[in-house]
């Protein structure tokens, strides 16, 4: 039995790894050739992240807030959402210019283990070790959402759970056995909390299933076991709360605490067109932000999943048990209202569908109880479900190419792009295949050889159909650029202070990414203080203060360096600026930026921002910074503004006067960069590198006070524009100030990467200590060892009351919410222990009082 035992679960691991590997090795991916995937998520965010978490296990020093998420932020949400996988710590074994090579390797150990659990399951609901089981562990493993979403790799944990999950809950009906499902939910919140949750309504839906396979709502103690599972179910959710409890404090500063009724509305998300989604290429890569749900499933599986409905070997009762469990999962996808409930009340932005895995686990199952059942043996009803399956597929590809208009018109969504009419041919050539040998194997065994190389195709072509449109980074360029910008910025970081910032305008990097870098994480892909960030846990407070700066960001997820100034500049102490041009690396140094702590005046507290004027905020912030109402940003002077049509563009032309010797800075609102042009001097002046489609600060040039400047404006639609857009810095007294801050600055003694901050000060007047460090209520401040009070300023920044002397000011942070989820979980564990034996000494008794009444009688 324990070699059987042996043989089953490594054939259900090595088989998921072979063919997962030809996929990769097809794609000449990493490890196997230089291709790597940097697309998408993986490339802009997974990258980053797991980066720095292998930087912080290597080092040993984990900590919970970087500087280096935009102006500094706490961390530990996006270790919560993204890193809790134990697979993670394989990341010790690869250097940091390897992690994307460690990314595709856990991506494959991930869906090889998806094999073992899945097949736990099967062994474990059919109480045997059968070969055939590994046909629905690549069905599973290799489904749809994996297809579609494998690079979203901190999902693929969920699915290697699901399976454990279903089987927790059996036991818990049929045994009364608590541990796996405890363990298996809880594991399953951690390891990521958004499918974990998922898994929490699955494990409901799964519960009545089996309750009504098993008759338990017709038995004397249902509400006995209905009680425990509740019990259990709760204590495990209250066990994981030291991560729930401050990931939700976390997450409450983002802007994913948006309401909108128009997701909750009971609207159809998708319509006929999603049968497509059965047969191989159903969606793919250029799809991935809108598309149908993802249930592909093998042809094998799809006929079988048909004939358990068709089969007269299935009583009613069975059937109707597996409508309900489908019925359910399918309406949470279909209605709008329950789609957003199941992606915790928020409607995903992009990458649809979430929960069509549980869907694609549910089909799978019911297949395998029909062909268990028997139901291979029924010639005829094989051939009738698979000429429904090719009917099922054919009307979604008539549905898509035929009725598109009455689609819209019906106010279904449709699936973006174009599907490749041969993915038709090809799936209905496997569906009359797999049927074939499926009627077959009733008469030699020797065909289920011939339908594991049908079902192996079809995973493996539908997984390469996905791939098909994505494009791919290289390896070898990545390595080389990250090691030679890593040596800049590490050259960079010895040269500059502790409590500086260092903006990365443009990088080498850009050339290893298939699509464009615009380097918002590069500050914690190299372990720099910077400005930008590309996270699903931006502080909203922070975003918003930026923006109100004039800084540029795209979305809720995204805050750009771009439309910074020297006034941004010195606010929050960016000391160097670097980028790379043919080949070379240029340092710019900003010799006034100060700290990001230093002395300013009181008008500091009374101050406030004012949206759609980041010029003016700028101003009047540097006014309240210096106790001073002279203009460091002054109005140009508009001597004419003429209005004109140019190649059916609106034209306008401004003849300006600056009235300060500096920059010349521009900033309306709204304004599209990308679309719009200006010209300064009849000569073109583009925002960046990178693509700007809103508004921001642009620098248009440095003039002198009264010289004569043209700007012309190309759009294509009606601008606003007036002299308060165009604002020029007095340079010669905006340093003087800056000399002030800098000689006032906070001399900063800590490494920045312990969740503290430590430094001296000489104060020869009493001043407030502004820190650009934004407001968290995880901060602590002391001064000399006296704990003092943090006050909120200029939106989102810090700042702390000092008095004359010299001073030692220490910051220290705990994550919000961290020690309350211990008190919980400590406590739900103890509860569940406790839980655990009153349940033993309960069955002891039990067992105690029928060998009493035996012994009597």
């Amino acid at each position: 039995m324990n070699k059987r035992r042996l043989f089953y679960y490594s054939g259900a691991f090595l088989i998921n790894l072979a063919i997962v590997s030809l996929i990769f090795a097809y794609s000449n991916l990493v490890p196997f050739g230089t291709n790597n995937f940097l697309s998408s998520d993986l490339g802009t965010q997974y990258l980053t992240f797991l980066t720095e978490l292998r930087r912080q296990l290597v080092s040993g020093n984990l900590h919970f807030y970087l500087f280096s998420q935009s102006l500094g932020d706490n961390f530990f949400p996006v270790m919560s959402y993204y890193l809790l996988s134990p697979f993670n710590l394989l990341l010790v074994f690869f250097s940091s210019k390897n992690i994307p090579v460690a990314a595709d390797i856990l991506i494959m150990l991930k869906i090889s283990t998806m094999g073992v659990t899945m097949g736990y399951f099967l062994r474990s609901y059919f109480k045997k070790y059968d070969a055939v089981n590994l046909l629905f562990t690549i069905a599973y493993s290799f489904c749809g959402f994996v297809a579609s979403y494998f690079y979203d790799l901190m999902w693929l944990d969920a699915l290697i759970m699901l399976p454990l999950v279903a089987v927790g809950v059996m036991k818990v009906i049929k045994e009364q056995k608590y541990l796996l499902y405890y363990f298996s939910i809880l594991f399953a919140i951690i390891f990521n909390y958004y499918l974990g949750y998922m898994l929490c309504i699955f494990s409901v839906c799964f519960f009545i299933f089996i309750g009504f396979e098993e008759r338990l709502f017709q038995k004397r103690d249902k509400w006995l076991v209905i009680r425990h599972y509740l019990i259990v179910s709760i204590l495990a959710g209250l066990n994981s709360a030291v991560v729930l409890i401050p990931t939700l404090v976390g997450m409450l500063k983002t802007a994913k605490t948006s309401f909108n009724v128009l997701n909750y509305l009971p609207s159809a998300r998708f319509g006929l067109e999603a049968l497509t989604e059965l047969g191989i290429g159903g969606n793919s890569y250029s799809q991935r932000l809108e598309h149908g749900p993802s249930v592909f499933m093998t042809s094998m599986v799809l006929i079988l999943l048909l004939s358990y409905f068709l089969s007269k070997k299935i009583v009613n009762r069975d059937k109707q048990n597996a409508v309900f469990l489908l019925g359910i999962l399918l309406v949470s996808m279909f209605v709008t209202t329950f789609n957003t409930m199941w992606h915790m009340f928020q409607n995903p932005a992009g990458f649809p569908f979430r929960n069509s895995f549980i869907f694609s686990f549910a089909c799978i199952f019911i297949a395998a109880k029909a062909y268990q059942n028997g139901v291979i043996t029924q010639t005829e009803t094989i051939v009738k479900s698979s000429c429904l399956a090719g009917a099922l597929l054919s009307i979604g590809y008539l549905t898509l190419w035929l009725l598109p208009k009455t689609i819209s018109q019906l106010g279904f969504d449709q699936l973006s792009g174009n599907i490749n009419g041969n993915y038709y041919w090809l799936s209905l050539l496997c569906i009359v295949l797999s049927g074939f040998f499926l009627v077959m194997i009733k008469y030699n065994r020797k065909y289920s050889l011939l339908l594991f190389i049908v079902v192996t195709f079809e995973v493996t072509a539908n997984f390469t159909s996905v791939m098909a449109t994505a494009n791919f980074g290289n390896q070898a360029i990545y390595q080389a650029e990250f090691d030679q910008e890593n040596k800049i910025l590490q050259e960079v970081k010895d040269r500059s202070h502790l409590g500086h910032r260092i903006i990365v305008s443009k990088s080498g990097l850009n050339r290893a990414f298939p699509e464009k870098y615009n380097n918002y994480n590069d500050p914690i892909l190299f372990n720099i203080n910077g400005l930008s960030l590309y996270s699903s846990t931006l502080n909203q407070d922070t975003l918003q203060m930026m923006q109100d700066l004039g800084y540029y960001s795209l979305n809720v997820r995204r805050v750009s360096y771009f439309g910074g100034t020297k006034i941004t500049n010195a606010l929050l102490g960016v000391y160097y600026q670097v980028r790379q041009w043919n080949k070379h690396y240029y340092v710019e140094e900003n010799y006034h930026a100060p700290t990001l702590g230093f002395l300013v005046n009181k008008d500091i507290y009374h101050f406030k921002m004012k949206k759609g004027q980041a010029l003016s905020n700028q101003d009047r912030l540097w006014q309240a910074i210096n106790g001073s109402s002279a203009e460091y940003l002054k109005n140009v002077l508009l001597t004419s503004m003429q209005q004109s049509s140019v190649n059916h563009q609106k034209s306008y032309t401004y003849q300006l006067v600056p009235r300060a010797t500096g920059p010349l800075y521009f900033n309306v609102t709204p304004f599209n960069f990308n679309a719009e042009k200006i010209y300064v001097n009849n000569k073109r002046v583009k925002p960046a590198h990178i693509n700007v489609y809103k508004s921001a600060t642009l620098k248009l040039g440095t003039f002198k006070r009264n010289q004569k400047v043209k700007v012309q404006i190309l759009a294509k639609q009606s601008l606003n524009v007036n002299p308060g857009n165009f604002m020029s810095l007095d340079q010669k007294k905006f340093n003087l100030t800056t000399d002030k801050l800098k000689r006032n600055s906070l001399n900063i003694k800590s490494d920045l990467n312990h969740d503290t901050v430590r430094g001296t000060i000489n104060v020869k007047q009493a001043s407030p200590l502004l820190l650009s460090i934004p407001y968290d209520d995880g901060w602590s401040a002391k001064v000399d060892g006296q704990t003092v009070q943090i006050h909120k300023v200029a939106s989102d920044l810090m700042a702390i009351d000092l008095k004359k002397g010299n001073h030692q000011v220490t910051l220290d942070y705990q994550v919000p919410g961290l020690k309350l989820g211990w008190v919980i979980s400590i406590t739900a564990i103890i509860l569940f222990i406790g839980f655990l034996l009153i349940e033993k000494s309960n069955i002891r008794f039990k067992t105690f009082n029928k060998k009493s009444n035996r012994t009597k009688l």
